[in-house]
This record gives structure tokens, sequence and C-alpha cells, in this order.
């Protein structure tokens, strides 16, 4: 049987367990303005149907946990955001230009019965995907 030498001495990590990369900051200020600078992810998504192009935002707390408990199901205990793509799209959905949201609560039925279903679903999934509410970005996120 062959053993090997396990080298005990490789790349030391931090007292919490991170390399030197993550950043640490004397000054509170300057701490929380370096969260604040991190804005959420964003994906420009191009839209033929309606021959434009739409900036997506991941939801921010608020929208995300609004987005939960409405898709939230009592009786299966599962989430279903299917529901409440309206809502998604509402608030995720940001002219490219201005930076402003495009959607507002009086653009609901609109969207939901005016509208091709296929390009609010799109829309809704790209914002889902970027807050990370896929089961497979939970999964993806998982494994790294």
């Amino acid at each position: 049987m062959e053993t090997t030498e396990l080298d005990t001495k490789a790349e030391e990590a931090s007292v919490n367990g991170h390399d030197d990369t993550w950043k640490v900051f004397d000054d509170d200020q300057a701490f929380l303005q370096h969260i604040i600078s991190k804005k959420p992810a964003e994906e420009i998504v191009e839209v033929p149907e309606w021959d434009v192009k739409i900036l997506c935002r991941a939801l921010n707390a608020e929208k995300r946990i609004e987005a939960q408990a409405l898709g939230y199901n009592e009786k299966t205990k599962l989430i279903n955001y299917r529901v409440c793509f309206d809502m998604i799209v509402m608030a995720g959905c940001f002219n490219p230009v201005t930076g402003k949201r495009i959607f507002t609560p009086s653009h609901r039925d609109m969207l939901m019965h005016d509208q091709d279903g296929g390009v609010i679903e799109r829309l809704a999934l790209t914002i889902l995907r970027l807050s990370r509410m896929l089961l497979g970005d939970s999964e993806r996120a998982k494994k790294n």
C-alpha cells in the first residue's frame, strides 16, 4: 500500500476562512460606502416583440420577500413565482437609458392581459435568475 504525505503548509487561510482577497476596512464609513457602491446584478434583454431593449435587475430585498410571499403555497409548501410574474416584471424592468422603472401597478392589467405572455415570462425569469431565486441558481451556488 502506497502512502502520500499531505502538505500542511499550503496556503494558510485567514482566521475567518477566507484568503486575503476579502476586503476589510478600518473606517466604518468606507466600509458602508464599499457596500453601497455594489449594484444589483443586471442584464439588457432584447425584446423583439416590442422592438426594444429592457434593463432587467435583480430584485431588492423588499420585492424579493414580496415575491416569495406571493408565490408561496401553504398547501404544497412550495413557491411558484408564476403567480406573481406581473409584480416581478414591474419591480425588475428598467429603461436602459434613464435607469427608471418602466412599469407601475397601473400597468398590471395591460401586462397580464394585453401583452404576449412569452415576453412577460422571459422578463420575469431573467429577473428571477439575476436574483438567484430559481432552483438551478441556488443549486449552482451551493456547488461553488
